[in-house]
């Protein structure tokens, strides 16, 4: 697998994310949640495809693999420990937590995060 990009890493993210909620993930589901071109969004999951992270059939439904979930799972699960520790320890307003969340879990080392998520444990704060 080549290295993913943060737009690539949040592509598995929705997909990860809108897969708990519906039955299938298509395209417009996507392009919808993320607010961005249908066009957009077959690129990138052609992309996801050449790098085995995802399955879909012409026009179907996109299916993480075992290795694109793993990632997808990663990347929420470092999105929802910063979102927690920016808005419970840093008071920053949901909105703004989620956008900086958003773009610190992709640049985050493994050691800063272990790190944030000890300190949420420490101060009885669930990440």
């Amino acid at each position: 697998m080549q290295y993913l990009t943060a737009s690539l890493e949040d592509y598995l993210e929705i997909i990860h994310i809108l897969r708990q909620s519906m039955s299938g993930v298509g395209v417009t589901d996507i392009a919808k949640a993320m607010d961005i071109s249908k066009p957009s969004v077959t690129r990138a999951i052609k992309s996801l495809k050449n790098n085995s992270l995802v399955i879909q059939e012409k026009y179907g439904k996109i299916i993480l693999t075992p290795e694109g979930e793993r990632v997808a799972e990663s990347v929420y699960s470092r999105h929802k420990v910063l979102r927690k520790f920016l808005k419970e320890v840093l008071g920053v307003s949901e909105g703004t937590a989620e956008i900086d969340a958003c773009k610190i879990e992709h640049v985050i080392s493994k050691e800063t995060l272990e790190g944030v998520e000890k300190f949420l444990k420490n101060y009885g704060i669930e990440g």
